[in-house]
């Protein structure tokens, strides 16, 4: 008896050891959690690194003005939960806005900075849009809110100035699985909506001086320029079918002309020229509308589709008044690329104005 004894005593004394080292280990992993560094969350962008091809015509374009905001939300990933809880809201509506100096991204005051948790990561999701949405932030007891199930946006009927132009751009970026770190998030934002270009070319009797601002005005006419976009976290944002989605082009409304900046140029391998944002849709007839000292031109298209994230590039050759113009092959490629490779356009009429 006294022998099997001493066996459970051994046993027993083995367990509590086993339950020690446990409870131990538990609590280091629990210290190395808690203590772990929260790294202050930053961001950087395509669009405030003054890359000028990203954004606008180069040429045009130096860098986001002043005041342009910015909405951030945030989910944290958790891949220890169950997986119905693994992901969850981390921080609702977060306001940044381009600061004047750095041409960065600054805080409000109610909100200056957030951090990371100790170890999870974090999916980020940026809008910036003319929304007529008011748009509340995350601030102290305030929750902010929450991610919208839809947006109205509205581009500009003037786009003269760098500001109008980029009130009326409507980006979109997605940041997955980030972990925690020093180091700031670059945020590649997309466009949903198209870009159209304009560029005056002085011909016989013309000047660059003759076609400037004062004397000759630019316009598209009958662009649709409010849509309801629903923001999509899922987005592959790269694909022109995952942008569309989120777009609901078929309601677009509130037809109006869009006056742009009137830019000459001699060279037209040159991006210098005047640009505007306008909602995706199809044009027919009288698209640009030239205004001179009296006289009007127009350029026309035959159902030319303007698709999310591509430009249009319009090379109109002006000669003296009551004179002739000529027009190059549109240029059309994705928003952003470096490069101006041209793609084939069969829907696209550019012989003659009606």
């Amino acid at each position: 008896m006294k022998y099997r004894k001493s066996i459970y005593l051994a046993v027993a004394a083995v367990a509590l050891s086993a339950l020690a080292a446990c409870s131990n280990s538990g609590e280091e992993s629990a210290k190395q959690k808690q203590d772990a560094p929260r790294y202050e969350i930053r961001f950087t962008s395509n669009l405030t690194k003054m890359d000028t091809d990203a954004t606008r015509a180069p040429g045009n374009y130096t860098e986001y003005t002043t005041g342009q905001v910015f909405w951030v939300w945030a989910d944290m990933y958790d891949e220890y939960e169950e997986p119905e809880n693994q992901i969850t809201s981390y921080f609702n509506a977060w306001k940044l806005t381009i600061s004047s100096m750095t041409s960065q991204f600054s805080t409000t005051a109610a909100n200056p900075s957030k951090s990371y948790p100790a170890y999870n990561t974090l999916n980020f999701y940026t809008l910036h849009g003319n929304f007529s949405e008011d748009i509340v932030e995350e601030a102290g007891e305030e929750t902010g809110t929450e991610w919208p199930t839809s947006l109205t946006h509205t581009v500009l009927t003037e786009q003269l100035k760098e500001e109008d132009y980029q009130t009326s751009d409507l980006v979109f970026a997605i940041n997955r699985d980030m972990m925690p770190s020093p180091n700031a998030v670059n945020l590649e934002f997309k466009h949903l909506l198209s870009q159209v270009e304009v560029a005056l070319i002085p011909g016989n009797g013309m000047t660059a001086d003759d076609l400037t601002q004062a004397k000759a005005t630019v316009k598209l006419l009958d662009l649709k320029t409010r849509v309801q976009f629903t923001p999509n976290k899922a987005a592959n944002l790269s694909t022109l079918a995952d942008r569309v989605a989120m777009l609901d082009l078929e309601n677009a409304s509130d037809v109006a002309d869009i006056t742009i900046s009137t830019v000459p140029t001699s060279d037209v391998s040159t991006a210098t020229c005047g640009a505007a944002v306008v909602v995706p849709q199809m044009v027919n007839g009288k698209f640009v509308h030239i205004s001179y000292l009296g006289y009007n031109t127009y350029v026309s298209v035959s159902n030319l589709t303007l698709k999310s994230g591509y430009r249009y590039r319009f090379n109109i050759t002006v000669d003296r008044i009551g004179g002739e113009y000529s027009i190059t092959p549109v240029t059309v490629e994705a928003w952003g690329a470096k490069t101006t490779k041209q793609v084939s356009l069969d829907n696209l009429s550019s012989a003659n104005p009606l």
